[in-house]
């Protein structure tokens, strides 16, 4: 909760025009994602209840190759960020090193 609190005052302050949707779980995601029909950026944890660490990324891709992924990795995980993106994310960010500009170009860019 304390994430999706800072992720959502972040993106405010961005550049970037978005409408954000918290999705607790992987399983919650995937519902979501089904029947938005419109470019979407998913900002994910990798420690979610119901799915950790890469396995978040592969499951979300094949289940939504057409959504852009950012992944949102502690400081100590920075090599799974990477890992993440070799797996189908488009970039990964490190929670303690979040601000605004960098969330907002990082979701311009993967939507693009």
């Amino acid at each position: 909760a304390g994430d999706a609190l800072l992720v959502e005052e972040m993106l405010a302050d961005s550049e970037v025009d978005s409408t954000l949707t918290w999705c607790k779980t992987l399983a919650e995601a995937r519902r979501f994602l089904r029947t938005n029909s419109t470019p979407v950026c998913v900002l994910l944890d990798l420690h979610l209840p119901d799915v950790h660490g890469l396995d978040a990324v592969r499951q979300l891709v094949d289940s939504a190759p057409d959504a852009a992924v950012v992944v949102l990795t502690g400081l100590a995980e920075a090599e799974t960020g990477l890992s993440a993106v070799a797996h189908g994310a488009q970039d990964y960010l490190v929670k303690d090193r979040i601000d605004p500009e960098s969330l907002g170009r990082a979701v311009r860019y993967a939507l693009q």
